[in-house]
């Protein structure tokens, strides 16, 4: 128990209570938790969550996801979320369209032999329902759409970052456990990102491309740099709407994940586009903030210093993996008319290369529901999973292999190699790398 007498947030009477034990052991236990979380951010105080979570762990991977008897312990309580959830993506059993080889679906299944039983604590827990797996989650087609100034508690950083940059809600970037005990509480440490204070920018990111630079290494060079603190980006609206449309919304959503993919960074502005910055502009940048610019010469760099961890340098690309973060249904139909102008081009009617899309279940099976382009597709060689492809790669089995992908997401957390959407396009049509005399 907590010696309330060494404690510096200050505690409601209703918080109090709980933490004596009102409310039961259990849930004595969940606020002793938080409330030792907020001594450690040294938040003033504990805030209502006034939003639904999105939570970090899909999985049962021991010593990464919460421990099953934990879970256990909530639900016989009778405890759950004060919103209903959304998880990442599904674990990877989707066999059927992952196609891998037998060795590697044994040890996956070994690895989440809990799973069934974990999904089922999850949804006596608050998950929404069994749909509710997208590391996308606020496509309209998902639906968990923070508001603006909304008090949350997520953990994919992916997330969070959107969530504060794009849609304007409160976050911080909280771990995977501490999220769920948060939202079964309802109650986060007003700390952070939380405050106004930690919402001000301390970078000046100055992008001074010839063109729209690719998210996924625009989002890698901010992290890179940056490392931690808030950017305020300039020169992104010479070539994105400021209104917030489906394009810029994806390209936000890209460039973020990478973002904290490659830094702590968990908020950024973009000076026109997103909320806070069309509100307070440059009022958002103290005296004494750095600066970086970027330039096409920068993001070049970036490309030429990836290393190529497949085991044969010069294999022929097996698999493709698109869809690292989610895609959207408009970036689906862009693949798909992109994959099909490159196979016409080439006089080709099947993808050299086996390549699987990544997409929310909801997203999926709205493509699905055009069968017209749906089927063409599938001809050409492309499957659908609403998996996380980064967890394929959880066995060790998948390391080395010569994978390719345009997310430098995966690209960062396993051996896949790298290639910007254009360019990947073409090698999934050719299975030719250009430049490099191929072996097998």
């Amino acid at each position: 128990m907590i010696d309330l007498d060494q404690l510096h947030v200050r505690l409601s009477q209703d918080e109090l209570g709980i933490l004596q034990g009102v409310q039961g052991a259990t849930m004595q236990k969940v606020m002793e938790t938080v409330v030792r979380y907020a001594e450690a951010l040294q938040a003033e105080r504990l805030v209502d969550i006034n939003g639904p979570g999105h939570l970090v762990i899909p999985w049962c991977i021991a010593g990464i996801a919460p421990p099953v008897e934990m879970l256990e312990e909530l639900v016989a309580a009778g405890v759950k979320t004060k919103y209903p959830f959304t998880l990442d993506p599904r674990s990877p059993l989707d066999f059927e369209n992952l196609d891998l080889d037998p060795k590697i679906e044994d040890a996956i299944l070994e690895l989440l032999s809990g799973q069934e039983h974990y999904d089922t604590l999850m949804l006596r827990l608050g998950l929404r329902d069994r749909d509710a797996y997208s590391c996308y989650p606020y496509l309209p087609e998902v639906s968990n759409i923070p508001k603006k100034g909304m008090i949350l508690a997520w953990s994919e950083s992916a997330c969070a970052i959107y969530a504060n940059s794009v849609l304007g809600a409160r976050t911080n970037r909280n771990g995977a456990i501490i999220d769920l005990l948060q939202n079964i509480v309802g109650k986060t440490p007003l700390a952070g990102l939380l405050t106004d204070e930690g919402r001000r920018a301390d970078w000046l990111i100055e992008i001074e491309t010839q063109r729209l630079p690719n998210p996924q290494l625009l989002g890698s060079a901010i992290g890179l740099k940056v490392l931690s603190g808030v950017p305020y980006l300039i020169g992104l609206d010479r070539f994105l709407s400021t209104e917030m449309d489906e394009i810029t919304t994806d390209y936000l959503q890209e460039m973020g994940a990478m973002l904290a993919t490659y830094s702590a960074v968990s908020l950024y502005h973009a000076e026109k586009i997103t909320p806070e910055a069309i509100e307070q502009g440059r009022g958002l940048l103290p005296d004494n903030y750095k600066t970086y610019v970027i330039n096409d010469s920068t993001l070049e760099r970036l490309v030429r210093s990836f290393p190529i961890l497949w085991a044969d340098p010069h294999a022929k690309p097996e698999k493709c993996y698109i869809g690292c973060p989610h895609l959207s249904l408009r970036q689906i139909y862009w693949w798909a008319d992109q994959i099909e102008k490159g196979l016409a081009s080439q006089r080709r009617d099947h993808l050299a290369v086996d390549t699987l899309m990544c997409a929310a279940p909801q997203v999926i099976e709205i493509f699905q529901a055009n069968q017209a382009a749906y089927q063409r597709i599938l001809m050409a060689g492309v499957k659908f999973s609403s998996t996380c492809c980064e967890t394929v790669f959880e066995t060790g089995l998948y390391t080395g292999r010569p994978v390719i992908t345009n997310s430098n997401k995966l690209r960062a957390y396993t051996s896949a190699r790298y290639f910007p959407d254009e360019e990947l396009v073409r090698v999934i049509v050719n299975g030719e790398i250009p430049g490099v005399r191929q072996s097998g």
